[in-house]
């Protein structure tokens, strides 16, 4: 029977009904961390606000900048305890889960406000980025100097905020691991995008190191065993924990690249075609070099990474993705891992029902394909 959906919102569930226990349980987690969020937010706000009124703009800024995630990441972290013992539940256990929720979020919001500057995203959750919506302040205000150097000085500053804060409310060699993970899987990005990153065999190979880095350690493997460690599991839970985890953080990094090419602009806040103008040396683009003509590989040569490309030029990249097969290859790929990833999760001894149903779930819905063109 399938597990009962774990929610993507913060409405009001029932805790009475049993089809909603994941649901209620995931409710009450949620609003534990906003609560630690905003005490924590609260707090710098008044901290920066005594050096000058000027400097708590920042955390308003990355207030902002916070809403509308998933909450993937401290989810995980909290339905791995979760999977471990029931207790994870307990109130004043699940305020230090939160904590460690919300110096993940704070992580994450330091990469993607790095990330967006590095890539030179213009929106990030269907709203400006960062250092876009900084520099159009600084020609708002008539201030001096460049408005783009501006408002990318204000991305790096606040990004290292960010960064130093989560450090203040995780410690721990797991969170030290997520950091030095996610940093030196970004450098193996910018590596790799530069052309570079040469210890692979192939350019798929390296797409896959780069996914395994930069997006399964810190999206997935290391957001759950801070969870599965801090609530006492043995180290056969957390080697299956961790396979788990690598099946999962593979699909959904691959959805996402995938998302670029079949998703929805107005639902991913993404703009379709980005990866293609970006130059994103994905596995989708890799397979799709890899078995286009000489004519297909002309156009890839054309348009990939050239950030000016015409609409119609990014299409017949898209087209040539899908024509190849390269699109339904990775979809089946991602099948292959989502079925790999419950069947680690069913044969792991010793988890509790409800927190195994928990992971599950999350699982699912951060790879699922449903409403996507994928097929040949």
């Amino acid at each position: 029977m399938p597990s009962p959906a774990v929610p993507t919102d913060d409405g009001p569930v029932d805790p009475q009904s049993p089809q909603n226990e994941l649901a209620a349980i995931d409710h009450r987690f949620r609003a534990t961390l906003d609560e630690v969020l905003a005490a924590e937010l609260g707090q710098r706000r008044e901290q920066l606000g005594e050096l000058a009124p000027e400097a708590s703009e920042l955390v308003d800024v990355l207030e902002g900048f916070l809403v509308g995630g998933k909450l993937l990441r401290p989810r995980l972290c909290f339905w791995a305890a979760r999977a471990i013992s029931s207790s994870a539940q307990d109130p004043e256990r699940m305020r230090g889960l939160a904590r460690e929720g919300a110096a993940i979020e704070l992580l994450q919001a330091a990469a993607l406000l790095h990330d967006d500057l590095i890539d030179r995203s213009p929106t990030r959750r269907g709203r400006p980025a960062v250092h876009v919506a900084m520099a159009e302040q600084h020609r708002r205000r008539e201030l001096d100097g460049e408005a783009a150097a501006f408002g990318s000085a204000a991305a790096i500053i606040l990004g290292d905020l960010a960064l130093s804060w989560a450090r203040d409310l995780a410690g721990g060699t797991e969170f030290s691991l997520l950091c030095t993970e996610v940093m030196s899987g970004q450098y193996l990005d910018v590596l790799h995008q530069a052309g570079g990153f040469d210890s692979p065999p192939d350019e798929e190979s390296a797409a896959l190191a780069v996914i395994r880095w930069k997006t399964v350690s810190y999206s997935v493997r290391r957001p759950v065993l801070m969870g599965a460690r801090g609530q006492g599991a043995d180290e056969d839970a957390i080697a299956a924990l961790s396979d788990w985890s690598e099946a999962v953080g593979t699909a959904f990094q691959l959805r996402d690249d995938l998302l670029s090419v079949v998703g929805d602009e107005e639902a991913t806040g993404k703009p379709i075609g980005g990866d293609v103008r970006e130059g994103k040396r994905t596995v989708l683009l890799a397979r799709t070099r890899a078995a286009a003509d000489a004519e297909g590989r002309a156009l890839l040569e054309r348009v990939v990474g050239n950030e000016g490309a015409e609409a119609a030029d990014v299409q017949q990249v898209q087209e040539l993705m899908r024509s190849t097969g390269s699109v339904a290859s990775v979809a089946r790929d991602i099948d292959g891992l989502r079925t790999r990833a419950a069947t680690v999760l069913e044969a792991t001894a010793g988890l509790d029902a409800t927190g195994r149903a928990g992971l599950r779930a999350l699982a699912e819905a951060a790879t699922d394909l449903t409403g996507l063109e994928v097929t040949d």
